[in-house]
């Protein structure tokens, strides 16, 4: 049973780890909640390590609590990830809505590569 809606505005990124050899990266932005097969992702921005993607995406949710998100760099051949994580939203019932500045830890989790600002609202039914 659907217990309302969430809106995750993916607003922007900055001081992404540059993952080309030359110039800046070429970022875009996957998020998904729990173990969701509906995954979204953003359109790629070109030549930036700091990019605006301005982009709100919608769940019908009933109780999730973890939002994922997986930031790469697209390129010719494969994709590299330039950072993930896992963000715990079980307060967004109760608060409906939430500003923040998410951390990019690096795969041994000991320093940031970057971070990711995001916007959530929950309009229960």
């Amino acid at each position: 049973m659907t217990r309302g809606i969430l809106a995750i505005h993916v607003v922007e990124g900055k001081d992404l780890k540059k993952t080309d050899e030359f110039g800046f990266g070429d970022p875009y932005v996957e998020v998904w909640l729990d173990k969701s097969a509906q995954k979204f992702k953003t359109e790629t921005r070109r030549d930036t390590n700091s990019p605006v993607w301005d982009r709100k995406y919608h769940y019908n949710v009933t109780n999730q609590c973890e939002l994922h998100v997986r930031v790469m760099d697209e390129d010719v051949l494969t994709d590299d990830a330039i950072g993930t994580a896992t963000v715990d939203i079980s307060d967004i019932y109760r608060d409906y809505y939430k500003d923040m500045w998410i951390d990019l830890p690096d795969v041994d989790g000991k320093h940031r590569d970057g971070q990711i600002h995001l916007v959530l609202e929950y309009f229960p039914k």
